[in-house]
Formats: structure tokens, sequence, C-alpha cells
């Protein structure tokens, strides 16, 4: 019997600290009695859900019915496996229904007090309403987001930038230094022996060489088709070099899609896209097909690249350099990126909708 007093009593101070607690945090509290099968709740519960009595005279029951049915058995499952073990406490966030049938987002904690044969004998709960915070979570999520947006699009703005800056010195100054450089080579071979003539041809090869493989990384860097003749093609042309320089044929399918329409940074964002994943497919996919097909889907462009490489587990897929570029470009834009593919199978999917 002493033990049983000092346990009651200890109970009862516990009650007394949540009721000061509630207090303090406006928090709902209630307890059951499996012995006596009564219950008890305080004001909290009240102002938090609506509920009173008699309706929760029977709080055991009225707490199971006004669990969100997405929660129910996730939740009741919990408490069960709560009160079949030996722990005291669980805590877990769910909805739950106000009197008014509106739910809010609460974080519930079960307290449970046993016997000396670890017999469940009281059950409490302190509900504390989270929807305003979760609320506060959703908004500062969303800034951030934004914000993420705005620092990536100045990244790639300033890299599109840079990349013109150079396209621009490659085309303007350097070639026309090598072109200079061609012009005395071909005067130059005019006044030497044969041996000095085939020095002179050897060398404007290699010259004729750096000043074609120059053009195609000037291109390459600020593609002048893209913004004279838009997207469709901009991406023909990559294509084209990635079926000459590496035999891979390609077959391109886009909508009627007027591109005079579509704002440049987004005509761009997708090519660079393309770009990293033709990268990619170059790299690791040992592909001899590629299908590249842009159509408008819900008011959005979706950019589909289908290879008929090496299929790979996409679970154990480490994201590198070239998939991580291709998702920030997507996110600048709020769009979605998307993978398909399967180990041991052919063919290999990147999708994304901006």
């Amino acid at each position: 019997m002493k033990k049983n007093s000092v346990r009651e009593s200890e109970f009862i101070k516990a009650i007394d600290r949540f009721k000061l607690l509630s207090l303090a945090t406006k928090e709902g509290i209630w307890e059951y009695d499996f012995i006596t099968k009564k219950s008890f709740y305080n004001e909290g519960i009240t102002e938090l859900f609506g509920h009173g009595y008699p309706e929760i005279e029977d709080n055991n029951t009225w707490w199971r019915n006004n669990i969100h049915p997405q929660d129910k058995n996730r939740v009741i499952n919990a408490l069960d496996d709560l009160l079949a073990g030996t722990e005291n406490v669980w805590w877990g966030k769910y909805l739950f229904r106000c009197k008014n049938g509106n739910y809010k987002l609460i974080l519930d904690r079960l307290f449970v007090v046993r016997n000396e044969d670890n017999t469940p004998i009281r059950l409490i709960g302190t509900m504390q309403d989270l929807s305003e915070l979760d609320t506060l979570e959703q908004k500062f999520d969303h800034i951030r987001q934004e914000h993420q947006q705005i620092i990536y699009k100045a990244v790639f703005q300033a890299e599109e930038a840079e990349r013109h800056h150079i396209s621009e010195e490659l085309h303007e100054n350097i070639n026309q230094v090598l072109g200079a450089i061609n012009l005395h080579i071909a005067n130059a071979k005019k006044h030497v022996n044969i041996t000095g003539l085939a020095w002179l041809e050897e060398a404007q090869h290699l010259l004729m060489e750096s000043i074609s493989g120059i053009r195609v990384l000037s291109k390459r860097l600020s593609p002048i088709s893209l913004n004279m003749l838009g997207l469709k093609l901009a991406l023909e042309e990559l294509l084209l070099a990635l079926k000459k320089e590496n035999q891979i044929h390609y077959t391109l399918f886009v909508d009627d899609i007027d591109f005079r329409k579509v704002n440049i940074d987004l005509q761009t964002a997708f090519y660079r896209i393309a770009q990293h994943q033709f990268t990619n497919i170059l790299k690791h996919s040992n592909a001899t097909h590629v299908t590249v097909r842009l159509t408008v889907v819900n008011k959005k462009i979706k950019m589909r690249i289908s290879d008929n490489g090496t299929g790979v587990d996409l679970k154990g897929l480490q994201f590198g350099k070239g998939f991580s570029t291709i998702q920030q470009r997507s996110a600048i834009f709020g769009g979605s990126f998307n993978l398909e593919s399967v180990e041991a199978k052919p063919g290999f999917t990147m999708e994304v909708m901006i």
C-alpha cells in the first residue's frame, strides 16, 4: 500500500505540473483511467478544439474518433505499441478535428502510468496546437526557396554574361590574330625552300585546326543560333555536332511552340540543360541514339531527353556536377527534374519541366 500511495502522490504532483504547464503553453490536457474508465480534461481542450462535456466524458473514444483518417492508423498503432510495451512516453504530430469540423496540426505527448506489474492504469495526453507554427514554417520555407532562386538566377546570368564575353574575345580578338598569322604563313611559303615549305604547311594546318576549334568553342559558349533563331534550331545544331563528332544519331520532336514568345533566359536554361545531359550521355551511357522531345504541358515547357544506352540503378546513382547543375538550372525557374532508368535494361531518360 505504501508503494501505491507514493506512486499516487507522484501522479497527483505530475498532474499539477501538467496543469501549470498548460497555462504557460496553452496546451490541452486529457487523462483516462483504465480502471475506473473515468476521464479528465482541462479548459485547454475546449479552447483548442471547441469540444466539451458530455462528448469528452469518454475521452479515450473521443480522442480516437477525432484523429484525421490519414493519421489514425499510425497514431493508434503507436499508442497500442506503447501500452503493450514497457515505455512510458510517446510523442508525435497529427491532424485533429475540431468541433467545427476543421482540423488542426497538433503535437501530442502521451504518458503512461503503470502499476507494479507494468499494467497501464492511466493514460495522459498533452496536446499543443502547431497550426500557426506550421504556417510560419511554410512561409519561411517559401521565402527561403524564393531567395535561393534569386541567388541561382543571379549566378546563372553572371555565368552567361561571362560565357558571352569569353566567346566574343575568342571570336573577335584571338581569331583575328590567328587569321593574321595564317596570312603571314601563306606569304612566307612563297619565299622558302622545299624543306621550309613543308614545315610552314604543317604549321598552317595546325593553325587552321586551332581556328576551327576556337569557333566551335565560341559557339558552345554563346550560341548565336539560340539568340537569333530560337531553342529548336539551337538544339538541332547541338545534335548535329553530336552526330558528326561522336556518331550518335538523334531524333528531335518539338511541339508547335512560338519561341519568340519564350523568355530568352528560359530558352538558354533548356539549352544548357541539354548540353549537360549530352555530356553525361557521352561519358556514361555508350548510347548510339538520342531522342529529344519538347512539349507543352499545362502552360509549361517539358523537355525529355532519352537515350538507348546503359541503364542504371537510380537508388545508387551519385549526383555529380552534371545532374546537380541540371537540377539547379531547373530550380531557378521553379521547374521540376526527374530521372527514369532501370539497371541492366537499356535506356536512360532525363525530364525537366519549367
